[in-house]
């Protein structure tokens, strides 16, 4: 699969991406909760990836009990809620080019009509990268590959 030819971009910051995914999935009517806003972050992120070849966060997803997260953002969910990511201005991630916001609608789109509970077993299941790192769920809290995550997103999802 090519990659397609812009100019690269750099990741943004995860609190700016999930800001600018809650401002997404509300305009597009996606109903959120905090496990499913990370499970969409993460399909964001893989989707990015299998697709431009580079990561849209600055923060790799760590494998979590339920599936991938990202620490520092879910952190901050947890501390202030996902109320306080919204009406926020992401100017970084809106700064990326056109192609990879597309592909964020697209992947939101998608994923969104799926609840929290089954986005976490898609991302669990047997083959997937967290699957993979934590060698079936015995050992979490592993980072996982960027190279997983691109060939699992290019394999399952980029069809």
């Amino acid at each position: 699969m090519s990659e397609p030819k812009f100019a690269k971009f750099a990741p943004v910051e995860s609190l700016q991406a999930t800001a600018y995914v809650v401002g997404r999935c509300d305009e597009l009517c996606i109903a959120l909760n905090i496990t499913k806003l990370q499970k969409l972050l993460y399909c964001c992120y893989g989707t990015v990836l299998g697709r431009f070849g580079m990561r849209l966060v600055d923060e790799h997803p760590v494998a979590g009990p339920y599936g991938p997260v990202f620490p520092e953002a879910l952190r901050s969910l947890q501390f202030f809620g996902i109320d306080a990511f919204r009406g926020k201005a992401a100017p970084e991630a809106e700064g990326l080019p056109e192609a990879v916001r597309a592909v964020i609608d697209e992947t939101l789109e998608n994923f969104g009509k799926f609840g929290a509970e089954e986005l976490s077993r898609w991302t669990c299941m047997a083959g997937s990268p967290w699957y993979t790192v934590t060698k079936g769920g015995s050992s979490p809290y592993r980072t996982l590959s960027d190279t997983d995550i691109k060939n699992y997103f290019r394999a399952y999802v980029l069809l």
